[in-house]
Parts: C-alpha cells; structure tokens; sequence
C-alpha cells in the first residue's frame, strides 16, 4: 500500500467511492490489491477521452493551441478495444475541440493532472488523522484571465443525458465528494479555490450496425431487405460518420460544463463523511472481515469481483480474470504538469 511521507494511508476518492459501495470490493481492491485484467467498455472509453483531453490542454499549456487536436488524437491512437471504439473516442475529441476551443482562451492553464497531498481534519477538532493523508490528481487547474480566479476543472464522460440544467446529473453534484476533496487539494497547492468547472462528454449511444443473419432476414418484392436489416456489417468509417453526424446536430446534448461552487459548510460535510468512513474502512481492516453488498453487484453494469465473489472464490485463483498491482494508487504517479 503506498504511504507519503509519515506512514499516513493515501486516501483516494476512488477509494472512498469503492467502499461505499462495497466494503468487500474495497477489501479486494485495496487491501488484497487485485485489479481485473480486462476494463469496462465504459471505464476503457473515459479513461481514453481523458487522455486525450490532458494532451488538449497541455498543448494549451504549451501555448501551441493548433496542436491541441493533432496531440489529442494522437494521445488515443490504437487504445481502443476495437475500430469502432476508436472512432467513437475520436469523433468525441473532436467534438470537444469544436466546441470549446474558442472558451480556451479566456483561461491561463496553470497545471494538468497536478497531483496532491492534504492532511485529512477532523472536522470537530481540526486536528489532522494520525491514519490517513488526503490524495488525489487534479484533472486542470486554469486561471480565469478576466478576473483572475483560480478553478479546479474536472473532466467526466457520462451516459446520462445532462443538457437540461435541471438534470439530476447536475443535482448531485452539490454532494459531489470528490469537488470538495479537490477545492481542498487545490488549496494545499496553494491556490485560493471556491468553484470547480465541471467538464461533461455524454458518452454516444450509437452502436455498430451489423448484418442481419441470413436465417433472420426478410425481403421485399423488389429484392430489397425490409427496414432495419442488413446484408453487410456497418464498416469503422461508416459508423464515424453516424457519430460525427448525431454530434455536430446537437453539441449541446455532448458537451456542457457548469461552475460548481463550494461553501465552507460543504466542506466539513465532505470531511465528517470521510472522517467516519476512514473510521469504518480502517476498522473493518483490523476485523479482517468486509461485509459484502450485493445490491452493488449490479447497479453499474457487473461489478469487476462479480466471479470472484458469486462463487467463493479468491482472486487468486482465478488468474484469466485478475492481476495484484503494487500501488494501489497508480493514478497519483508523478508526471510532468
């Protein structure tokens, strides 16, 4: 388990989140330390839009704007699970660049991916945990040029639809752990942070058309198939076009951001929820036992340790599916900002 300075844990927001939502996954992922071979299609295609967005903005950085696209593309190139999955990341990023491009300026982009370290406070004494250190990577931090205010920026891909101001997506946000965590990381860098730009890409529901089999298909008089069958697959580019299309009609369904602020009150909720959720993790450590959840099991599709645990398994023993890592937080490695 990777430990700063002091022996104090790293405390994560992707480890606060595991073990709310389930303290055996969190026990597999970050005591026992094992990962799943493969990802998600959903986390493999945010993971590739957010590299392509820290090649955007450090070509941003870099004060070479012409280049952001070109970078990002290339950042992305041959990542994909499949063609399709590489155009779709693609057309995405080019999307992004569309439409924000020209917002870019009106920010200087002091950092990208800027990692942090905070102490973790008890939010009744303000004393700082003897356990654990608060951790995290900073996604963006910009200052805006018109009145010179620092932002934490973060970026997320999403299925949910978000246009609506009055979306749910939104709503949740004023609970949002990890906007607090990141305005307090932000601020143990030095800057005096208040609102966080919530970067959003809607995650496109188009699918890859393949043909209809033989046995299913129906023809018309005229030879024709009826509609909505095929004889031939869909090819890589033929979907580009569908998905570049369906994006440039309604960007503003892809792409919305919105400032979300942080008031001092939030902030100590954010900190009594993960003082006391410490608490439980570093006591279900000492127990040896983490309750399982089994309405976690399949809330977001399946959950990664579904074989693993739906069959009494340990992971070891079932190397096709997981791996143990060494650092728990390999996120957090440094790199240049």
């Amino acid at each position: 388990m990777r430990q700063p300075d002091g022996g104090r844990v790293l405390l994560t927001q992707s480890r606060l989140r595991a073990y709310r939502e389930c303290p055996r996954l969190h026990h597999l992922k970050y005591i026992e330390r094992w990962r799943a071979v493969r990802e998600s299609e959903a986390l493999r295609f945010g993971t590739l839009v957010h590299r392509g967005l820290e090649a955007w903005w450090r070509a941003w950085r870099r004060g070479e704007p012409a280049l952001a696209l070109g970078d990002a593309l290339a950042a992305v190139a041959g990542r994909a699970g499949d063609a399709y999955e590489q155009a779709k990341v693609e057309e995405v990023l080019r999307g992004y660049d569309t439409a924000w491009a020209v917002d870019a300026v009106q920010y200087e982009v002091l950092g990208v991916e800027v990692p942090f370290e905070a102490p973790l406070l008890n939010p009744e004494t303000w004393r700082s945990s003897a356990t654990w250190r608060l951790a995290g990577k900073v996604d963006l931090l910009l200052r805006r040029r018109l009145d010179g205010r620092v932002l934490v920026c973060e970026h997320k891909t999403t299925s949910e639809a978000m246009d609506d101001p009055a979306a749910a997506y939104w709503a949740r946000l004023q609970m949002d752990a990890q906007i607090s965590a990141y305005v307090i990381g932000a601020e143990s860098l030095g800057h005096e942070v208040t609102d966080t730009l919530y970067d959003v890409a809607l995650r496109p529901g188009l699918r890859p058309l393949f043909a209809t089999p033989p046995e299913n298909r129906k023809y018309r008089k005229d030879g024709g198939l009826y509609a909505g069958q095929r004889e031939a697959d869909e090819t890589p580019d033929e979907y580009r076009t569908r998905v570049r299309s369906s994006i440039e009609e309604s960007p503003a369904r892809y792409f919305q951001r919105r400032l979300i602020p942080r008031t001092e009150s939030q902030i100590r909720d954010f900190l009594s929820d993960a003082w006391q959720q410490a608490a439980a993790m570093r006591l279900s450590e000492r127990m040896g036992h983490a309750p399982r959840n089994p309405d976690a099991c399949h809330r977001f599709g399946q959950c990664a340790y579904w074989e693993a645990c739906s069959t009494g398994s340990s992971p070891a023993a079932l190397p096709s599916l997981y791996g143990q890592i060494q650092d728990v937080n390999p996120e957090l490695q440094a790199q240049e900002v």
